[in-house]
């Protein structure tokens, strides 16, 4: 597989780190897809984990820390008990950027309508497996793009409950990916 430039990242990803060859989060950018997204999730969240001493809520989610690059490929999906009607309630920019997302979210939209239709199985995957082990679930492969092209992909999804109360009705997740010209 021949590598190709990485995608155009958003405006408001610093220009010294996009020029020294970084992401947001100081990954290099552009050998495969950084396995540091989605690694640094899982670490931040046994940490927070340990840190509670019980299993990380959804309400214990700091909303203004959010804004930071450390959030930039992340995402929050309410799972519905039909995971394909489930919703993105939080995407970084760089997960938007990735995915052909809006900047602003529609919460209304059902993310199988709203991702492109190679990650729907993805994400369906990483949302039933999360939800149904209670540990994060990684998930790593390559998708066919309509161009020919392949993506490689990388992901973390862990679940989230409301107040510690409700059985997984929220995961947490990172995703990175790059392309790639497929080799006949």
């Amino acid at each position: 597989m021949r590598r190709l430039p990485e995608q155009t990242l958003p405006n408001d990803i610093s220009p010294a780190a996009t020029a020294a060859g970084e992401s947001p989060e100081g990954a290099a950018v552009g050998a495969e897809p950084e396995r540091r997204v989605s690694e640094q999730l899982i670490t931040d969240w046994d940490a927070e984990r340990r840190r509670l001493g019980h299993a990380l809520a959804f309400m214990t989610l700091d909303a203004s820390a959010m804004k930071g690059p450390k959030w930039a490929y992340r995402f929050i999906i309410g799972v519905s008990p039909v995971v394909e009607h489930s919703s993105l309630l939080f995407y970084g920019p760089c997960f938007a950027a990735l995915l052909g997302l809006p900047a602003e979210i529609d919460k209304s939209v059902p993310v199988s309508a709203q991702l492109p239709a190679r990650y729907v199985p993805v994400f369906t995957r990483g949302c039933v497996g999360s939800s149904l082990s209670g540990t994060p679930i990684r998930l790593q492969g390559e998708v066919r793009r309509d161009d020919g092209m392949q993506e490689l992909y990388r992901a973390a999804f862990i679940g989230l409950t409301l107040d510690g109360s409700l059985r997984q009705p929220f995961v947490l997740g990172a995703f990175n990916c790059r392309v790639v010209e497929h080799e006949t």
